[in-house]
């Protein structure tokens, strides 16, 4: 049994993961927590950079991590690149402006 529970099993639900496309740039990356750690901290800053240097062709929205997140995403944190996970680990601010680009560059060329 699990403390401080009182029964022997519980029963859950998996979340399932909606992160979708809305149409408001070519680009859409959704950034939900990625501040926990510096490796997402330094990520979020060079997608930061880089959306501002492309203007309108890259909507940036950030979401607090947080039970809001949970229920509207399906997830806890991460870094989407159109409705797609992306950025796992540590990456050089070069490195997202070529997937920003990739992605720009069409639906065949952003994975």
């Amino acid at each position: 049994m699990y403390l401080p529970l009182s029964k022997a099993e519980v029963e859950v639900e998996p979340l399932v993961e909606n992160i979708p496309v809305e149409g408001k740039a070519p680009v859409e990356v959704l950034v939900i927590g990625s501040q926990f750690c510096p490796v997402g901290a330094a990520t979020v800053v060079y997608l930061r950079k880089v959306a501002a240097e492309l203007g309108d062709k890259v909507a940036l929205v950030e979401v607090p991590a947080g039970p809001e997140a949970l229920a509207r995403y399906g997830v806890a944190d991460g870094i989407y690149l159109n409705g797609k996970p992306f950025f796992f680990g540590p990456v050089t601010e070069d490195q997202v402006r070529a997937a920003v680009e990739r992605a720009l560059a069409g639906p065949s060329q952003d994975s």
